[in-house]
């Protein structure tokens, strides 16, 4: 690297050698692989959001009217970006249990006793005469 001596600028002799052969030192050292230890995402608490529309299809494109998010870390449901439209109707469906009807049984999942299940069965649930859920996404909490 030139050194700065007083006002001039030196260059060293390696630095020369460089310059003029266009050739840099080989590394004789080894560089050794790192290993890299797969990261167990297993802990990490998740967050489910099912989307629920206005249903208004075959008419029209349905309406997003909200979402429900069930922390795992806290064990709680929440609402998210409820359409103010809508928000009435869908607290007031966030607080009762749902009918699902899957492979031509039906049954009823609490909200209170079971809110994961809740959550994931809101697809297949009668959630009045409006509503639908078309899927539930899992996510990490810290995203």
């Amino acid at each position: 690297m030139p050194r700065k001596k007083g006002t001039f600028i030196v260059m060293d002799e390696a630095e020369k050698e460089v310059e003029e052969t266009g050739l840099e030192e080989e590394v004789s050292e080894e560089v050794e692989p790192v290993e890299v230890e797969p990261v167990s995402t297993g802990s990490v608490p998740k967050r489910h959001i099912a989307n629920l529309y206005q249903e208004r299809e075959p008419i029209a494109k349905d309406i997003y009217a909200g979402s429900y998010v069930y922390w795992e870390s806290t064990q709680t449901i929440t609402w998210d970006a409820l359409n103010p439209q809508y928000s009435t109707d869908l607290e007031l469906l966030s607080l009762s249990d749902i009918l699902v009807t899957k492979e031509g049984r039906s049954y009823l999942v609490s909200r209170w006793e079971t809110p994961k299940d809740w959550i994931h069965n809101l697809p297949w649930a009668a959630l009045g005469d409006r509503y639908i859920c078309k899927d539930v996404v899992e996510l990490y909490e810290t995203e």
